[in-house]
């Protein structure tokens, strides 16, 4: 079963949108590294708070990902623009409702 993973990110004041498309331009290489499907999402009452929803194949998969990210020095360059470290947390799904889901 798929793992869903959200990264919080809390930027400097005004820089949510270069934060976006630095994510737009790095984050299709993504998808060759066990994750299976990626979200970008920006809070409409904090705008300098982003969102990614991701989901993997295993959490191992995105926690050897986190590390390849780290060490081509990317984590840096998006650190660079956060106020507070980026929060991560993992999910699994317990139920869905609606278009799509299966659940219906």
């Amino acid at each position: 079963m798929s793992v869903q993973a959200t990264n919080t990110f809390h930027t400097e004041p005004g820089r949510a949108g270069e934060l976006i498309s630095t994510l737009r331009q790095v984050l299709p290489e993504t998808l060759k590294h066990g994750c299976e499907e990626i979200r970008l999402w920006r809070d409409q009452d904090d705008e300098d708070r982003v969102v990614a929803v991701t989901r993997w194949a295993t959490r191992a998969d995105y926690e050897t990902y986190l590390g390849w990210r780290d060490g081509k020095g990317d984590t840096a360059m998006f650190r660079e623009m956060l106020t507070e470290d980026m929060e991560v947390h993992y999910y699994d799904e317990v139920f869905a409702v609606g278009e799509g889901s299966g659940g219906e």
